[in-house]
């Protein structure tokens, strides 16, 4: 289900896939297929819902009102849903518990992130340091302590972009200082 439209066209919101051998056309398998529901396509439905699937795509599209009323009173699912809701709204505990989760797991996504730019910089600096030290081995050591303090991502990237073509220390340091400015 799609919280945005991906395909063209205004009236059609359910898209329909199976897999294909490019050449022969020959299907996959009978059973495989891949649904796409745009639910923000329903959103002004000006007609009743003509099924189940239109039914829960409104009540995901958090259509209120007696549209929801009417809906919920044909289908016993999605009463169920809008009185767990209720409930769930209602209790304060049970809401709060679902906050905090919802806020760890995007606590987590921002540690990830901020871990996988964290592990890319420090491959970065061991790129670049163990270039120095192949390259000037003892007479490096200063150069490559101030390009490990350097936790700067894109600043590590303009180094290592210009670092392989330096042909003496000197070049290797100016590198880094224009870089860190």
């Amino acid at each position: 289900m799609l919280g945005f439209n991906w395909f063209g066209g205004r009236g059609k919101y359910h898209h329909t896939f199976h897999i294909r051998e490019d050449e022969t056309g020959e299907l996959l398998n009978d059973d495989m297929e891949i649904h796409f529901l745009e639910i923000g396509k329903l959103a002004g439905l000006k007609r009743k819902s003509k099924d189940a699937l239109e039914e829960w795509m409104l009540y995901f599209n958090n259509i209120q009102g007696e549209i929801m009323e009417e809906i919920a009173m044909g289908n016993p699912g999605i009463r169920k849903a809008l009185t767990i809701e209720q409930i769930f709204f209602k209790n304060q505990k049970e809401r709060r518990l679902y906050e905090l989760r919802e806020k760890a797991a995007r606590d987590e996504i921002s540690m990830v992130s901020g871990a996988r730019a964290e592990g890319k910089a420090e491959m970065a600096k061991d790129a670049i340091c163990k270039y120095l030290d192949a390259r000037f081995p003892k007479m490096s050591i200063d150069l490559q302590a101030e390009v490990q303090r350097i936790n700067d991502l894109v600043i590590l990237d303009k180094i290592i972009n210009k670092i392989y073509t330096v042909n003496s220390l000197d070049e290797a340091a100016a590198v880094v200082r224009e870089a860190t400015k």
